[in-house]
């Protein structure tokens, strides 16, 4: 596990991700696994918050950030600790939905499992109003290989 305070979740801006390898992608991707579903090599939990006290909005992590690889099972748990709704959605390499999660009222929580599928950059987005367009609520966070 990587220690929270030496991982960044949120730089300024659009230089925004996380350093540690990741994949995810759709529970039911082509290829993947057999009939049941993807091969799921280890799952866990990732805890976040919501901070969207200033201009910019963001996710931000509150726990360990694990070494995140394809093959991974993946439980994003947000709690909405600022002041608007927000919901999140997953967005892998290649550009397909991996996830979504409706939006939730501050003080509430939402969760979300996604499956690490591929390797390369994966876009974590508030779509709620205008978030993403207006206050750049978007966390980026890439992916590494299984096994490395």
């Amino acid at each position: 596990m990587r220690d929270p305070r030496t991982t960044q979740f949120h730089m300024p801006h659009r230089a925004r991700r996380l350093t540690a390898g990741l994949a995810l992608s759709l529970l039911a991707i082509a290829g993947c696994g057999g009939e049941d579903g993807p091969d799921v090599l280890r799952s866990y939990d990732v805890d976040l918050r919501i901070d969207d006290f200033e201009d910019e909005y963001r996710y931000v992590a509150t726990g360990e950030i694990p070494d995140f690889a394809v093959g991974d099972e993946v439980t994003f748990i947000v709690d909405n600790t600022g002041r608007f709704a927000h919901d999140l959605q997953v967005l892998a390499p290649d550009g397909d939905v991996a996830g979504y999660a409706e939006a939730v009222l501050p003080g509430d929580s939402l969760e979300l499992t996604v499956y690490l599928g591929q390797v390369g950059v994966y876009r974590l987005n508030c779509l709620f109003d205008n978030h993403l367009t207006e206050h750049d609520m978007q966390t980026l966070i890439e992916v590494g290989p299984a096994g490395v």
